[in-house]
């Protein structure tokens, strides 16, 4: 099976249209385009291998490739879905949870946008009286991962939540892809949560409104690629141009997924630069969405 954290490829990797399932395109502005995938029905759950909820994902062939008028373009675009999907629980207390091992790079995204986010509960709670009313009640938290901390991250959250009780937790995570191509160009939001450690197959307890109580967005960039996609998709493109038998040619494409190595992930070279500048991709949308009325110039200068 190939694996993907991508709703828009879970989907275009199916054949026929599945009841449940509606997929939109549009573009968002010059050079981003957005996809919608919505999710109503177990049957669509069960075809994506995706939970019920409605996933967005804005892709750019440019994205941090040093293009600001790209990159703030697509955090203006994240920061209105974040709004979209978040409805009223962005006004209360938000938690922005970045999920991840801040000590290997390509899982690095969610601790690096947490470094940048702008934090305003303690403000509330030790100078009301001295705060800009336009600041939200944002707090952050980079849990670490089990290995590290010897505590499940959903375990951490449940906690934080039980203390500080938010209205809404985003969360922030690394992704896999079923193309390179997609790797880095793409950021996906969703309002179904998440199971951290799932980019890489490692699925722990999920973080969603049945685990927490509370509404969990998560966003996410495909930064990795099993190996066993990379060599299936090699292969599919060499066999299409011989006559093998279709039969043996399936045959061969899914011994590929099973062989010793296809856990193996691929990340670009270039990738602590990438994961640096798409996490202020991020960190910028959370900024605009997360403060009412701020614009990114002023969400920068109170973070200086």
């Amino acid at each position: 099976m190939i694996r993907t954290d991508l709703a828009m490829e879970a989907g275009e990797m199916s054949k026929k249209k599945i009841p449940g399932v509606e997929i939109t395109r549009e573009e968002a502005a010059e050079g981003i385009s957005r996809v919608k995938v919505t999710i109503t029905s177990k049957e669509g759950e069960a075809a994506l291998g995706k939970k019920i909820g409605t996933y967005v994902t804005l892709e750019a062939g440019g994205l941090a490739c040093g293009d600001a008028v790209l990159d703030e373009n697509c955090s203006k675009i994240l920061a209105d879905e974040i709004k979209s999907m978040a409805g009223d629980n962005i006004r209360g207390g938000v938690l922005v949870a970045g999920l991840g091992n801040r000590m290997v790079t390509p899982d690095a995204l969610g601790p690096y946008v947490c470094d940048m986010v702008f934090v305003t509960r303690h403000i509330h709670e030790y100078a009301p009286d001295s705060i800009d009313e336009r600041l939200g009640k944002v707090s952050a938290i980079s849990p670490g991962v089990l290995g590290l901390t010897g505590l499940e991250t959903g375990e951490i959250i449940e906690g934080i939540v039980n203390r500080i009780k938010p209205s809404l937790i985003i969360a922030i995570d690394s992704l896999a892809s079923r193309s390179m191509e997609r790797v880095r160009t793409t950021i996906q939001i969703a309002d179904s949560g998440i199971a951290p450690g799932a980019g890489i197959g490692n699925k722990r307890k999920a973080l969603d409104r049945q685990t927490l109580g509370i509404p969990v967005l998560a966003i996410g960039v495909p930064l990795v690629v099993f190996a066993s996609t990379v060599a299936h998709d090699l292969l599919e493109a060499a066999i299409d141009k011989t006559n093998a038998r279709e039969d043996e040619m399936q045959m061969i494409l899914s011994r590929i997924l099973n062989a010793p190595g296809a856990d193996m992930i691929v990340t670009p070279k270039e990738i602590d630069k990438v994961v640096k500048d798409l996490a202020r991709i991020i960190s910028d949308g959370l900024n605009i969405a997360l403060h009412k009325n701020l614009t990114l110039e002023e969400t920068r200068r109170y973070m200086h």
